[in-house]
C-alpha cells in the first residue's frame, strides 16, 4: 500500500503528463513545476469542496459543532477547563452556550492511495486538463467542469 505524503502520490507527475499527452519541451523543469502545481490545486479544490482530506493530518477543534473532515482515523477528547473564556474570545455561532464544547484532537484524511475514491482521481484529472488546456483558450469561464462539480457534490459533507 502506498502511503499519501503529497498530492503527487495520488496522481504522479508521470501519470499527469501521460493523461495530458505532454511531450518533452525545452523547459521540462518549469513545465513539471506547473503541472505539479495544477495537481495540488485540483486536490485542494476537492478538499475544500468536500471536506475529504488527502493525506492524514493531526487536527483539533471544539466539538460541538460537528467535525467536517473525513475520513476520521483517530479521535481523542480533551476536557475544556475554561470554556467561558474561550467562548468570549471566539463567539462561534454554531456553538451553544448551554452546551460546553470539548476540545477534540483527531487525525483525519485518507492514509493510503488505494483508499482514495476513483471519482476523486478522475475529477482531479479532468480539472488538470482544464487547467492545462482551457486556461489559454478562455472557452470555459468557470474553470471547473460541471461534470466535475456534479461528481464531487455527491461526496460533499454537511452542505
Amino acid at each position: 500500500m502506498a502511503v499519501i505524503i503529497s498530492y503527487l502520490d495520488i496522481i504522479s507527475l508521470e501519470r499527469a503528463k501521460n493523461y495530458l499527452r505532454v511531450e518533452d519541451t525545452n523547459l521540462p523543469e518549469l513545465e513539471d513545476q506547473e503541472i505539479s502545481s495544477m495537481i495540488k490545486g485540483a486536490f485542494l479544490f476537492i478538499e475544500r469542496w468536500t471536506n475529504h482530506l488527502f493525506g492524514a493530518r493531526d487536527k483539533e477543534q471544539f466539538v460541538p459543532p460537528k467535525i467536517y473532515d473525513y475520513p476520521i482515523n483517530t479521535i481523542d477528547t480533551v476536557p475544556v477547563i475554561d470554556w467561558n473564556n474561550y467562548y468570549q474570545q471566539n463567539m462561534d455561532k454554531l456553538c451553544h452556550q448551554a452546551t460546553a464544547p470539548v476540545l477534540t484532537q483527531y487525525n483525519a484524511g485518507y492514509v493510503n492511495v488505494e483508499d482514495v475514491p476513483d471519482d476523486f482521481i478522475q475529477a482531479a484529472l479532468q480539472m488538470l486538463k482544464v487547467f492545462y488546456f482551457e486556461s489559454q483558450t478562455k472557452t470555459n469561464d468557470t474553470m471547473i467542469p460541471i461534470s466535475v462539480k456534479q461528481l464531487i457534490d455527491t461526496y460533499r459533507r454537511f452542505v
